[in-house]
């Protein structure tokens, strides 16, 4: 059961960051209470990595691990809800006429027409939280250690840094596995290198579009990380792009991931010339993560990353978003490919791969955790 836990806890705490970061915009009136479910989950995550170390057996520690996996499949319906209605209004048509709309009427727009559903999901957010909350008190008994801050102290701590983090190509590799994973990796490498006489001179850009949790920035790790990909292209960059991103911050982060060096300047134009000249020095590959919108490439990164790509012919961009929309709108070459779901069992293989410890019944466990997925199509 602790295994089962192991493998739910990542999922719903996906779940949790993205639509606290990503959903911000049509979600404002539960974000903090996703906030603090988020801290609420890294909390009671600590308690089992704790509980699996001591190998605790006991009834009482059955119940309270019992009690723990109740909540977690509620937080995962109630996720995966408002996931739905938030694809759903994204996809809308009068979603994307409001997008043009000046800024000041997005943040409440959602919760407005939707009063009755951002109720419900606020209060039954509210309350998964009051349950882990009495878990986490229950855990006192058993006295399990983890060096925990209170949801107060770490979102206080968090606040300076949470967007810079996401801007930078800091991700943590995973072990990536699958045939299908392995074979659409070898087609975009191969994509991302060729070149014809028609764009030997012109910027071409590879979409990689698919609904999230698809395995988007999985596939664009493995390439990122493929040996091809780090032999044709001297400079390698990744930028996370968040909804609410700092021009100022984005180019000095580009800079920095480029290798050259932005200086404590804090004017635009300097720093778009202190871009192109960096970029310009060798062929680049330049990967954009998790776009919603081209406000972040129109704004900031066209003109120097053109202007480098002009210098150093072969240059390429490589971006992940859910919307198949967006590589045309970029306004260059593109390629476009779309992800599909792993099989069931490259799905668990990947699963397993990002747990503290690996569980002993792969059989069992890959049947609870992976199955509704695949029955859910």
């Amino acid at each position: 059961m602790a295994a089962i836990l192991e493998a739910l806890l990542p999922y719903v705490k996906k779940v949790v960051t993205d639509m606290a970061e990503e959903e911000v915009r049509l979600l404002p009136c539960v974000r903090g209470e996703m906030e603090k479910l988020g801290w609420n989950l890294d909390n009671v995550k600590a308690f089992i990595a704790d509980a699996e170390r001591r190998r605790i057996t006991d009834q009482l520690v059955e119940g309270w691990v019992t009690m723990l996996k109740g909540v977690m499949y509620d937080a995962t319906d109630v996720l995966e809800l408002g996931q739905l209605k938030v694809e759903e209004r994204r996809e809308s048509k009068l979603n994307r006429s409001m997008e043009k709309m000046p800024g000041c009427c997005h943040p409440f727009l959602f919760c407005l027409r939707n009063p009755v559903f951002a109720h419900k999901i606020g209060s039954r957010i509210k309350e998964l939280n009051q349950r882990l909350e009495d878990i986490h008190k229950e855990a006192a008994k058993f006295n399990f250690t983890a060096n925990l801050m209170s949801y107060q102290e770490r979102r206080t701590e968090s606040a300076e840094y949470s967007n810079n983090k996401r801007m930078t190509s800091e991700f943590t590799p995973s072990a990536v596995v699958g045939e299908k994973l392995e074979k659409d990796t070898k087609l975009l490498v191969q994509e991302l290198k060729i070149t014809t006489d028609e764009n030997h001179n012109t910027l071409k850009v590879v979409s990689i579009v698919g609904m999230g949790g698809m395995g988007k920035t999985t596939l664009a790790q493995n390439i990122f990380k493929d040996a091809a990909i780090e032999e044709h292209f001297k400079t390698k960059i990744w930028l996370s792009i968040t909804q609410q991103f700092n021009e100022v911050e984005l180019l000095m982060s580009a800079i920095k991931l480029a290798g050259g060096d932005p200086g404590v300047e804090q004017d635009n134009t300097l720093l778009v010339q202190t871009l192109t000249n960096t970029l310009s020095a060798s062929k680049f590959l330049l990967v954009l993560d998790d776009m919603w919108t081209i406000r972040a490439w129109e704004s900031v990164l066209r003109v120097p990353v053109v202007n480098a790509s002009n210098k150093q012919p072969g240059s390429r961009v490589l971006i992940t978003s859910r919307f198949d929309d967006l590589a045309a709108q970029m306004q260059h070459s593109f390629y476009q490919h779309h992800v599909s779901p792993l099989d069931r069992d490259d799905a668990w293989s990947l699963l397993k791969n990002q747990l503290p410890h690996p569980p002993n019944q792969d059989v069992n466990v890959s049947e609870v955790v992976c199955a509704p997925m695949w029955e859910a199509e």
